[in-house]
Formats: C-alpha cells, sequence, structure tokens
C-alpha cells in the first residue's frame, strides 16, 4: 500500500512550483545566481519542512499513522488504553549470624543490588525479631522494564542502604513480572506502539462477550506486553459416518462441518462428487459413475461448539512458559469477556524445528562484504531466523531466505546461492518455526 499524502511534500516538485510561481510573478525567467531565485530557494526549505509537518498532523489522525500520545489518543475512544510497564518482583531475607537480643527495623525502600547498575528495594517496614536468624520482605525493581527479570536467587547480595547489625541480604526467589509495557517510539522505535495499535484495531471486537475470535485475541494481547502474536481457534473433532444416498446426494450436520477436511472414502473430489450447502445442512453430490452408490462412507471435521483453543507467542518469537499461560488463561476465561458456555484452553505453541545449510556464490571483489552481510550480526541469516519466529502459522520458506541473501538492503548480496535447507514446510496457525541451531554456511568466489 503506496504511503498516504494529503500534501505534496516532494522537495524537488515544490520546488519547481515556487520558482515558476516567481517567474511568473516577474514576468522574466529566473537564472541561478538570481536574487530572487535564491530568495525562492529558501522558501522551498521553508515550505517542504511546514508541509511536511502539516502532511504528518493529518495522517496521525488515522490509526494507521497515529504514534505516541495522538495514538493514546485514539485509543481512549475505545477505553483502550497503553498496556503500562511494571517493575520486577522478588523476595529479599535480611540475615544475622547470631541472634540479637534486640528487635532490628529495615525500612520500607532499602535497597540491594547485585552489581551496583540495578537496585532493588522493600516495599514496607519489616522486623526481625530478637532471637531470630533472619525475615523476608517483598521488593521491587527501583525502575520498570523486564531487563530487571531474571536475576537467580542468591545474586541480590549487596546492601545499599546499610542496616545496623545486618550481616547478610539475598534475594530468594529469581526476579520476575517486570514488563516494558509498550513503550513510546522514541523508547523502542515503535515496536511498542506497533502492539498498541494491533488492540486498538481490536478493541471494538471485546465489547462482545459472544465469543468471536477477534475479542479473545484482543483479550489475550491486552495480558501482558510481551505477547507479539495469538492464534484463537475453535476445537475440532473428527467424525466418521457412513451416509444414505438419496437421488445421488447424501446430507450431513451443519455448517459447523469444516468441508476442506472432508473425505469420501474410495471417490475423487476433482471427478466423483461435490460439496455444497443447503438449508444449513451440507450436502454431497455424487456425479459420474459415483452417482449409482447407495451409500458412501465419509470422515470430516467439525467444530466443537463452546470449546475455544488460544495459542500465545512472546516477543522474539519466544515461548510463554505456564506463568505466562496462566496469565492470558485469566484475562480470557473472565465473566465478561467470554460466554459462559465457553470452554478457554490456553496452550503454548507447537514448535518445529528447522536447519540452515546454504552455498553462496561471490566474487573476490566483493567477497568480504558478502560474508558480512549474509553471516555477520544482523546480517540475512539472523534476519530470516527472526522473521521466521515471529509470526504464528509462518510457513519455514527457504524462499524468504533466498531473497534475504540475494537482495539485501545495502545491496551487497552474493550473486546466486543453493539452499539445502530449511526445506518448505507448511504450518498450522497453532505452530512456530524455531531454529535449531544448527548452522552451515559455505561461501564459493567466483570470476564475473
Amino acid at each position: 500500500m503506496a504511503d498516504l499524502s494529503f500534501l505534496e511534500t516532494d522537495s524537488n516538485r515544490i520546488y519547481e512550483d515556487v520558482i515558476s510561481a516567481l517567474e511568473e510573478s516577474v514576468r522574466e525567467p529566473l537564472y541561478p545566481g538570481d536574487e530572487r531565485r535564491i530568495f525562492g530557494d529558501a522558501l522551498v526549505a521553508l515550505f517542504v519542512s511546514v508541509y511536511n509537518k502539516a502532511n504528518d498532523a493529518c495522517k496521525q489522525k488515522m490509526l494507521q499513522y497515529a504514534r505516541g500520545e495522538v495514538l493514546d489518543a485514539i485509543g481512549a475512544r475505545y477505553n483502550c488504553i497503553r498496556i503500562a510497564p511494571t517493575t520486577a518482583k522478588t523476595v529479599l531475607r535480611f540475615s544475622v549470624k547470631s541472634p540479637l537480643n534486640g528487635n532490628i527495623l529495615i525500612s520500607e525502600g532499602t535497597r540491594v543490588t547485585p552489581d551496583n547498575e540495578i537496585y532493588f528495594k522493600t516495599t514496607e517496614n519489616v522486623v526481625l525479631q530478637a532471637g531470630k536468624y533472619s525475615v523476608t520482605v517483598d521488593a521491587v525493581a527501583c525502575e520498570t522494564g523486564a531487563n530487571y527479570n531474571g536475576y537467580q536467587e542468591g545474586t541480590l547480595n549487596q546492601l545499599v542502604d546499610l542496616v545496623p547489625y545486618i550481616d547478610e541480604v539475598t534475594n530468594t526467589v529469581m526476579t520476575y513480572d517486570g514488563d516494558d509495557g509498550e513503550p513510546y517510539p522514541e523508547v523502542d522505535g515503535g515496536a511498542g506502539d506497533d502492539n498498541y495499535r494491533e488492540r486498538i484495531y481490536l478493541a471494538p471486537t471485546a465489547l462482545s462477550v459472544a465469543g468471536p475470535h477477534d475479542a479473545y485475541r484482543y483479550h489475550a494481547l491486552s495480558a501482558d506486553s510481551s505477547i507479539a502474536d495469538v492464534a484463537v481457534i475453535s476445537e475440532i473433532e473428527p467424525k466418521a459416518k457412513t451416509l444414505q444416498v438419496h437421488g445421488g446426494c447424501a446430507f450431513i450436520g451443519g455448517k459447523n462441518y469444516l468441508t476442506e477436511t472432508l473425505e469420501v472414502n474410495g471417490l475423487n473430489p476433482e471427478n466423483d462428487y461435490l460439496v455444497t450447502y443447503e438449508d444449513d445442512l451440507l450436502m454431497i453430490t455424487l456425479v459420474g459413475n459415483a452417482a449409482s452408490r447407495e451409500s458412501i462412507d465419509i470422515t470430516i471435521d467439525r467444530e466443537m461448539a463452546g470449546e475455544v483453543k488460544i495459542v500465545p507467542i512472546l516477543n522474539g518469537g519466544g515461548i510463554p512458559d505456564p506463568d505466562m499461560l496462566k496469565k492470558v488463561k485469566e484475562a480470557c476465561s473472565a465473566d465478561d469477556v467470554r460466554p459462559m458456555t465457553d470452554l478457554v484452553l490456553v496452550e503454548a505453541p507447537e514448535q518445529v524445528g528447522y536447519d540452515i545449510d546454504i552455498t553462496y556464490y561471490t566474487t573476490e571483489e566483493t567477497e568480504s562484504d558478502c560474508i558480512e552481510t549474509i553471516e555477520g550480526a544482523g546480517g540475512s541469516i539472523q534476519q530470516f531466523i527472526e522473521w521466521q519466529g515471529t509470526r504464528l502459522g509462518r510457513d519455514i520458506n527457504p524462499d524468504k531466505l533466498r531473497m534475504l541473501c540475494l537482495v539485501p538492503g545495502n545491496g551487497t548480496g552474493c550473486k546466486r546461492i543453493t539452499v539445502n535447507a530449511p526445506e518448505f514446510t507448511a504450518l498450522r496457525e497453532t505452530q512456530i518455526a524455531v531454529y535449531s541451531g544448527k548452522l552451515t554456511v559455505n561461501h564459493v568466489v567466483e570470476d564475473e
């Protein structure tokens, strides 16, 4: 889709318009060096700046282009608020080597650190009672963000604010639950806005509790800002039946049967039968030699009423842990979210692994640049891995790898490439492609 423009912002066209207008007003050509033309040159820069700002302001009234606080204002119309960042949590234990005769007060806000770079603080006053060796208290990171997660037990062991008589401090659980939220573009380049924009788009569906897939998707994405993609599918069950044929036609069930899964034993769907719906019944019309049959054996999948499976993935293709799955299920199972008859199931995606094995060809002149472009940090291989693992149901596609290697953004791609792995693999919407870590790369220098 072409970028929307309300005003002309091309500097060359604006320049032509300005100079043409000046020449028309003075009724003579304005040649380079003419003071009036120099004045026109200065006007062009001003007009380009003003037109770009005005065009951007107009575009931001639309969800697709809005960002930052303007996007917040659009979201507020739908009662869809940007997810705020949260602080990581843990539990701290303050200890003495020998019990004391008096109580020790550990004040709210007492800070600890693992490295003098990140800090956690206690959330309340707590007292180490006389005669006791230790006391525990909840603590939170001093700043928000997911980078405060994952500090293992025992790593928060340095007191910043000294407490008299306390000999040791440590965290008894790994730090957890810190979240970046949906940051403004100046923080993350726009990824937070992109996630928020998708939730706003889905927000109207959340007003319904009739169980539409988009409503479940909205609530799942809103459960945590680290959720990048969600698949919502109705559970299905296979059916095997023998159907009687009357007048060359057989009937079954209704529109909850998935026609693309239908198999009629012994018959070819291209030549022997047609499938349509009539009066909400699935009608199988036999044609050709098959029309004389009195019965047919079929297998077909049916959507199970009231069972919905929700499958999330995290940013960067991360697989959600049990705590995250629980969080999503709670968000999607509330009485004001789901129909009372719906059974909500939340599962991690099925991982489908793939290897990378390529041989690419370059010239002696471009060899070093080509190696860096394809194999280096942020190069074609890394781009492919990131692209492949960021969406559910995205087929494992070697052609994408070929394209990234042959036509990278900086124009230093290889001459040609042989991709031995991965092979094309179609994925279901509940599957995610995961790089196995097995990489084989060869490059060959050829003459022009």
